[in-house]
């Protein structure tokens, strides 16, 4: 009896192995946009994981801000969207700061963000740049489709 549960676990392990080693590598990747205003310019990034699922995987967006030196008053407001032909593009993820420094930053969503790799989606990134006693300038900018 033994040997029965014995060979019924090594054929159960044997189809684990089996399945496990024939799902494809995830590729990670990123995707960016760039803009400027009035001298001041920035570059968003969504950065992403495909596997042979059929999903895709957001795990973050980073973003470098060329602004005037020391600030930490930057606002950075990101929207993941689906490039929809039909309608207006659904947002499917937003998070914003309103103290953002000047250089690198980044933001790693709460949740896995998992989107059918069928879907087109892009980062809209918002910079507001922080200018001492000025008006703040801001621009857009938009990742690619991925």
């Amino acid at each position: 009896m033994r040997t029965n549960i014995r060979r019924g676990l090594i054929a159960a392990t044997a189809a684990v192995v089996f399945t496990v080693t024939n799902v494809a590598p995830a590729l990670a990747d990123s995707s960016s946009g760039n803009c400027s205003s009035l001298g001041y310019s920035a570059t968003g990034r969504a950065n992403y994981t495909t596997g042979g699922t059929g999903v895709r995987y957001i795990s973050s967006f980073s973003w470098t801000i060329n602004e005037q030196s020391g600030s930490t008053k930057n606002d950075v407001i990101i929207e993941l969207k689906r490039d929809d032909t039909l309608r207006p593009d659904p947002v499917l993820y937003t998070w914003s700061t309103g103290s953002a420094r000047n250089g690198d930053g980044s933001h790693t969503p709460p949740y896995a963000l998992e989107m059918p790799v069928l879907w087109r989606v892009y980062a809209r990134y918002h910079f507001i740049f922080d200018r001492n006693n000025l008006g703040d300038p801001e621009c857009y900018a938009r990742t690619s489709n991925f």
